[in-house]
């Protein structure tokens, strides 16, 4: 085999462990290079979510569909509304997003009284299908499509 071409192999090979290695004590993630932390979480017991629910005429409904909050994905909208919770000064800025989510849901459907945040949680056991209720739910914070409206 050609020097060159020795060298080359070579070097790649330590570039690509060199990414792995970095991403693995990092934390981060950079594909193909990444740790996959999706596959290797060891869940407790007790699963906890952040999840919202629309106050209507008829009852409470939960909005869990991608086109509720459309262009935002499910996902990812909750991980940011736990990340607005959990920062400094969180409570004010949860309020001033879930108000514009309100604003955002009532502009296409014009339905919402209300706009709730939960933390739901679920029990793990076997057989769990994914589509129980939450064993348990209590209230992050809550906005009244009047109040989002004043705000404007």
């Amino acid at each position: 085999m050609p020097t060159q071409a020795l060298r080359f192999a070579s070097l790649t090979i330590i570039a690509c462990l060199a990414v792995t290695g970095f991403d693995i004590v990092t934390g981060l993630e950079h594909w193909p290079f990444g740790s996959y932390p999706m596959y290797s979480t060891l869940y407790s017991g007790q699963l906890s979510w952040l999840r919202l629910y629309g106050a209507t005429d008829q009852g409470e409904i939960p909005l869990r569909d991608d086109r509720d909050f459309a262009p935002f994905d499910q996902a990812r909208l909750i991980v940011a509304l736990e990340r607005l919770r959990s920062a400094p000064g969180g409570n004010q800025k949860l309020d001033e997003a879930l108000r514009n989510l309100i604003l955002l849901y009532n502009r296409r459907r014009k339905a919402l009284r209300a706009l709730r945040l939960y933390s739901v949680s679920w029990t793990l056991r076997r057989g769990l299908q994914g589509s129980e209720p939450p064993a348990t739910r209590t209230l992050i914070a809550q906005v009244t499509a009047g109040a989002a409206e004043a705000g404007r």
